[in-house]
C-alpha cells in the first residue's frame, strides 16, 4: 500500500508538470485562451493607466462632436464643404499631415462640393483620407472589377514573406478621383474581437485583389517621413521598415498577417478638440492676426479627424471606455510607431520552458509539506507571478502571457493535492483497518496523525507485553454448547478488550480466550509499564463484576466462577507486521513476550491471577506508587537459564483492607526468614498470612492454593530436606 501510494506520487511528481506543459502549448494560441488572455491584458493597461507617459505632442485630434453636429447639422446633412472649409482654415498654417478618418468615396449631389473639398486639401500636401476594404468578398482571379482607382496612392511592392493571411478583399470604398488624386489614402479597417468588440490589433498593410496598399496609420508615417511605398519594406511575421527624414529607419513589429498590437495608453490623454469649435478659433486667429503662444500647426503636427459624436457610430470600446471615438485607436497606433512604444509577448517556448521549471520545483518543494501548506502555497507563488507581470507591463510593456500558466499551475497543484488527499483517505482508511480492532479510536488517530504507514517488518522497542487465560476453559468448552461458548466469549473478549485499549493497549490476538496485547506499541508510551498495571486491576474488577452479572442471570455454575490469570513482562521485543507480502499481522516478537506468557501460565503456580515480572513492576513504580504489589518469589521459568523476580499484582492502594495490607507484611516477612533458610520462623509467618489470604481453597470455587500455602509446603519440604549451602534462593519451575 505504502508502495504504491510512493510510486502514484512519484509518478505525479515526475509526470504531471511536462503532460500539463504538453496540454499548454496544444491550447496555447486557440480563440478562448487567447480571448481569456486579452482579458488579463485589458486589466494591465487600466491598472498602469495613471502612470503612462503623455503622447507625442505632435498627433492633435479634431472630433466630430456633439457641438458641430449642433452648429452645422445632422451628420446626413453635412456636406463636403464642410471639410473643404475646415481645410482651407487650416491652410493658413498648414500641419505636415492632415489626415481624415473619413470616406469620401460617393460623389455628392452637388459637384461643387467636391470641387472645393478638392480644391482646399491640394494645400495640404500631407493630406490623407480614409477608405475600408471590403473583407467580407472573396478573393477572385481575374475578378472583372477594377481595382480603386488611387491616383496618388502607390501600392507597396517590396514584401517578403506569406501574404495569404493579410487583410484582404476584392474591393475596396476608395475616395472618389478628385480626392484621390489630390490626397493619399490610407485604409482604417481595425478587426474587433468577437467576444467583447475591442480592438486590439490593426493592420498596417492590406490587399485589394492582388495589390498591397498601407493604412492610414502607415501612410501617415510615410507621408510624415516623406517616403514613397516603393522605399517601405514589409516582413511579413516580422517587421515594417519605413525610412525616416534624418537616415534612421522605422522599425514596427508586426505579426503574420501585417498588423501591429495596439499598446494602449490613457486615451483621455489623447484630448479631442471640437471640429467646428476649431474651424471658428482658426478664423477668429486668421483675422487678428493673433495666435496664442505655441499654437499649432507646428512644423511636423499631425491632425487626425473623426468622428466624436455619442450619436455616431464610430465609436467603440478600449480598455478605457465601452465607447471611445475610433479614430482615437488610430491615433494609439500612430503614437506607438513614433515613440517606439511597442507591445512584445513572451516567447511561447521560454515561457512554457520556465513554467515547467516553477512548477516541477514547487511541487518538487511541497511533496511531504502539510496540505494547508500545499494549499497556500500556490496561491502565493501565482500572486507573486501576477505581480511580476504586471511590473514587467508598466515598464516595458512585455505580455507574459497569464491564463494558461496560471491555470496550469493551479491545476496541477490541485491534482496533486487531490491526490494526496485521496492517498491519505486510503491510508487513514488502511491504518484503521490494521489497527482499528487492537487499539482505541484515539490511538488510531494518533497512528493516522503520526504519518507513520504499516509496512511488512518489525522494530525492537521497549514494551509491556500482557498475556491472560480463563483458568480451566477445556471446561467450558465440553459444558457449553457451541453457541453458548461464543456468546460467552463475544461478551468476555469485549468486556476486556475495551479496558486494554482505553489505558492505550494495543490488541495483538485472539488464542480462543486467550487475550496478547503490548503497550507501548505501535506509538510510544512515557508509562507503558504502569498503564499495563492498571489494566490487568480493571481486568480482574471487570472479572468480578460480570461473575456477580452472570450469578444473578442464573448462569451454570462455572461461568458464574470465571477467573482469569494474566502475566505481564516489560523489555526489548520486535513489533511491526509480521508474515507475507500478502497477509500480515501486526504483533509481537522475542524473549520478552515469552516471558510474559510464562508469568501467565506461573501464575497458576503460585495461585495468583496476576503475576508480573521485576521490570514491569519497577517501570510502573518509576512513574506513579498507587498499586499494591506482593514479592512472589525468584524463579527459573521453563525455557529460561535465567532466574527472574515475580511480583503479585494485588490491586489499588486506596481499594486495599487492613486485613489484606497485613497479610502482605507477614508474607513478605516470612520471605525473608525463607531467603536466611531460617525454616521454622518462616512457616510461623506463613502460617498467620494464610488465613488472611484473598483467596481460599475450602471457600472459592475454582481455587486450589494461594502464595502462603505455596510456602507453607516449600518450607515444610526445605526443613527436611535443606539446599546446599550455598543455596540462592531460586526455585526451578518444574511446569510452563
Amino acid at each position: 500500500m505504502a508502495q504504491k501510494a510512493k510510486r502514484r506520487g512519484l509518478f505525479t511528481l515526475l509526470a504531471a508538470p511536462p503532460l500539463m506543459a504538453a496540454l499548454m502549448a496544444t491550447f496555447w494560441s486557440s480563440e478562448f485562451v487567447r480571448e481569456l488572455e486579452n482579458v488579463t491584458v485589458d486589466r494591465r493597461f487600466r491598472a498602469r493607466a495613471d502612470t503612462d507617459p503623455l503622447p507625442d505632442p505632435r498627433i492633435a485630434l479634431i472630433g466630430i462632436g456633439d457641438h458641430s453636429l449642433k452648429m452645422a447639422g445632422r451628420w446626413e446633412e453635412w456636406t463636403r464643404s464642410i471639410h473643404g472649409a475646415f481645410a482651407d482654415a487650416l491652410g493658413v498654417r498648414p500641419p505636415k499631415i492632415l489626415a481624415f478618418d473619413l470616406f469620401f468615396s460617393e460623389t455628392s449631389r452637388d459637384p461643387s462640393h467636391d470641387e472645393a473639398f478638392a480644391f482646399a486639401l491640394e494645400l495640404h500636401p500631407g493630406a490623407i483620407t480614409g477608405m475600408r476594404i471590403d473583407e467580407t468578398t472573396a478573393r477572385i482571379t481575374n475578378d472583372p472589377t477594377p481595382p480603386p482607382y488611387l491616383q496618388g496612392t502607390r501600392p507597396i511592392t517590396n514584401v517578403i514573406g506569406d501574404t495569404s493571411t493579410m487583410l484582404h478583399g476584392t474591393r475596396a470604398n476608395a475616395p472618389i478621383k478628385s480626392l484621390a488624386e489630390v490626397a493619399w489614402t490610407g485604409f482604417v479597417n481595425c478587426p474587433a474581437s468577437k467576444s467583447d468588440g475591442m480592438r486590439r490589433v490593426i493592420p498596417l498593410v492590406g490587399m485589394v485583389q492582388d495589390t498591397i496598399y498601407p493604412s492610414l496609420v502607415l501612410q501617415i508615417l510615410m507621408q510624415l517621413e516623406e517616403t514613397s511605398s516603393e522605399e517601405v519594406e514589409v516582413i511579413m511575421g516580422e517587421s515594417i521598415k519605413v525610412p525616416k527624414l534624418d537616415g534612421g529607419l522605422w522599425e514596427i513589429p508586426i505579426d503574420e498577417t501585417g498588423a501591429m498590437a495596439i499598446n494602449y495608453r490613457n486615451t483621455a490623454l489623447l484630448e479631442i478638440t471640437d471640429y467646428v469649435a476649431t474651424m471658428g478659433e482658426l478664423g477668429g486667429y486668421e483675422r487678428t492676426g493673433i495666435w496664442p503662444d505655441g499654437y499649432p500647426p507646428l512644423i511636423d503636427q499631425i491632425v487626425i479627424i473623426g468622428q466624436s459624436a455619442e450619436g455616431l457610430q464610430d465609436l467603440g470600446p478600449t480598455p478605457y471606455s465601452p465607447r471611445d471615438p475610433l479614430f482615437r485607436i488610430q491615433a494609439t497606433a500612430l503614437n506607438n510607431i513614433l515613440q517606439g512604444d511597442f507591445i512584445s509577448h513572451a516567447p511561447k517556448g521560454l515561457s512554457i520552458g520556465i513554467w515547467l521549471l516553477v512548477a516541477s520545483l514547487t511541487l518538487f518543494l511541497l511533496r511531504k509539506a502539510p496540505v494547508t501548506l500545499d494549499m497556500i502555497v500556490p496561491f502565493l507563488v501565482v500572486a507573486a507571478y501576477g505581480t511580476v507581470s504586471f511590473y514587467i507591463f508598466e515598464q516595458k510593456s512585455l505580455i507574459l502571457p497569464f491564463v494558461l500558466p496560471v491555470a496550469g499551475f493551479i491545476l496541477i497543484h490541485t491534482i496533486t493535492i487531490g491526490d494526496r488527499l485521496i492517498a491519505e483517505l486510503q491510508e487513514k482508511r488502511y491504518i484503521k483497518g490494521v489497527f482499528g480492532s487492537y487499539v482505541s479510536p484515539e490511538v488510531v488517530d494518533q497512528i493516522v496523525d503520526s504519518g507513520e504507514f504499516p509496512e511488512l517488518g518489525g522494530e525492537e522497542v521497549d514494551i509491556s507485553i500482557l498475556f491472560s487465560d480463563i483458568q480451566g476453559f477445556s471446561t467450558f468448552s465440553e459444558q457449553l454448547s457451541p453457541v453458548e461458548l461464543v456468546d460467552l466469549m463475544v461478551e468476555y473478549l469485549s468486556a476486556m478488550t475495551e479496558i486494554i485499549t482505553e489505558d492505550g493497549g494495543t490488541l495483538d490476538k485472539y488464542i480462543g480466550d486467550a487475550i496478547d496485547a503490548m503497550y507501548g506499541a505501535p506509538l510510544p508510551l512515557d508509562d507503558h509499564a504502569y498503564l499495563a498495571v492498571v489494566s490487568t486491576i480493571r481486568m480482574q474488577n471487570k472479572q468480578a463484576e460480570l461473575r456477580e452479572k452472570w450469578t444473578a442471570e442464573n448462569r451454570k455454575q462455572l461461568i458464574r466462577h470465571m477467573s482469569t490469570r494474566i502475566g505481564l513482562n516489560t523489555g526489548p521485543a520486535v513489533v511491526g507486521n509480521m508474515g507475507s507480502v500478502t497477509r500480515f499481522n501486526y504483533t509481537m516478537m522475542g524473549d520478552s513476550v515469552n516471558l510474559a506468557a510464562r508469568c501467565e501460565s506461573g501464575a497458576k503456580s503460585f495461585g495468583v491471577y496476576t503475576m508480573i515480572t521485576d521490570e514491569t513492576r519497577k517501570a510502573a513504580e518509576a512513574s506513579h506508587q498507587d498499586v499494591l504489589y506482593r514479592y512472589l518469589d525468584q524463579i527459573v521459568v521453563q525455557g529460561r537459564t535465567l532466574p527472574v523476580k515475580v511480583h503479585e499484582v494485588i490491586g489499588f492502594l486506596s481499594d486495599q483492607t487492613q486485613k489484606t495490607r497485613d497479610c502482605i507484611e507477614l508474607y513478605t516477612n516470612g520471605f525473608g526468614h525463607y531467603l536466611k533458610m531460617e525454616w521454622g520462623k518462616a512457616l510461623e509467618c506463613f502460617e498467620k498470612s494464610s488465613p488472611l489470604e484473598l483467596h481460599q481453597p475450602e471457600r472459592d470455587a475454582g481455587v486450589k492454593t494461594n502464595p502462603s500455602r505455596i510456602m507453607i509446603d516449600r518450607c515444610s519440604y526445605m526443613k527436611s530436606s535443606p539446599p546446599a549451602p550455598d543455596w540462592d534462593g531460586v526455585y526451578q519451575m518444574k511446569s510452563k
